[in-house]
């Protein structure tokens, strides 16, 4: 059992007040990077609608921070939170539409780069966990921050879009930059685990109403 004053050292860890200004300079930058990904290889209307579904989604959820909880301290993670994963999750599409300017569209691919990414955070979200377990997140205490695992998911990814390769005459420069871009969205998602302080909130909250 996790000690509820280690979890608190981790909520308060590097914490910075909610900003209007922020929120929405970030909500601009998810829809410049989401439009972006429209416009890389083939038009799908099937990634439009789903762009656009998610960014009026993300839009709605932050006006409601705005106007309503902007003083609440969950607004800053969920903030954090949802502009982080969104945009490893758009990088990480964008790596495969990348890709896909080489070969014909393979949705195992993409899924499998899905995956990586959902494995990254869950290997950042076990790091979190023996940290507060271990109150590392106590002023006193320095966190290393330790990229071998985005950094072995990029080696995967690489590795994974050498066999849909290897019968290609390809372009390296595209495979590099794909391979950039994979990992990028690795690296991006470590600001997803904000979304576990926002949860961790709620279950601190709901703990101490009982």
């Amino acid at each position: 059992m996790v000690n509820k004053q280690n979890i608190m050292s981790f909520l308060d860890y590097n914490y910075t007040p909610f900003r209007i200004k922020q929120c929405i300079i970030r909500l601009i930058v998810i829809w410049i990077l989401s439009i972006a990904l429209c416009f890389i290889g083939t038009f799908s209307l099937l990634l439009v609608c789903l762009i656009s579904f998610f960014n009026i989604a993300i839009s709605t959820v932050f006006c409601i921070l705005i106007i309503k909880f902007r003083k609440a301290k969950i607004s800053r993670f969920l903030c954090d939170g949802l502009t982080f994963l969104y945009i490893a999750i758009i990088l990480n599409m964008a790596s495969y539409r990348i890709i896909s300017l080489q070969i014909s569209d393979n949705w195992i691919l993409a899924l499998i780069f899905l995956v990586l990414l959902f494995l990254c955070i869950c290997f950042f979200i076990l790091i979190v966990y023996f940290n507060i377990k271990s109150d590392k997140y106590n002023v006193k205490s320095i966190i290393k921050k330790s990229l071998s695992f985005p950094l072995l998911g990029g080696v995967c990814g690489i590795v994974v879009a050498k066999l849909f390769l290897q019968n290609i005459s390809q372009n390296s420069a595209v495979l590099i930059f794909s391979i950039n871009t994979l990992l990028l969205s690795f690296i991006v998602s470590i600001g997803s685990l904000a979304l576990l302080k926002a949860f961790l909130i709620r279950y601190i909250k709901k703990a101490d109403d009982n």
